[in-house]
């Protein structure tokens, strides 16, 4: 499945704008990809980039639930955790 996200990313930024999937259709496939409810990503949030040049997004679904997404320098996409263990963790606030 990581290729086939990694492949919708590359898709995404290789097409031309109006053909272009938004990047809240791309964090839904990984939401659930993961076995979690998402019927839509309403809300994107960037928290941060790592040093080895990770960057790290929260995503809100329309069912209330909040997850933490990171895309890697090679633009594969993967599923970290819900918010509330993101942030218990790192204490870093999703949203």
């Amino acid at each position: 499945m990581r290729a086939l996200v990694f492949s919708a990313a590359i898709l995404l930024l290789l097409s031309p704008p109006g053909l272009a999937q938004p990047v809240e259709v791309l964090f839904q496939a990984v939401i659930t990809t993961e076995g979690k409810a998402c019927p839509a990503v309403t809300r994107v949030k960037v928290l941060g980039k790592s040093t080895s040049g990770t960057s790290f997004f929260a995503a809100a679904c329309s069912d209330g639930g909040r997850h933490v997404i990171e895309i890697l320098p090679d633009l594969s996409l993967n599923y970290i955790s819900s918010c509330s263990t993101f942030e218990a963790v790192s204490g870093t606030s999703c949203f």
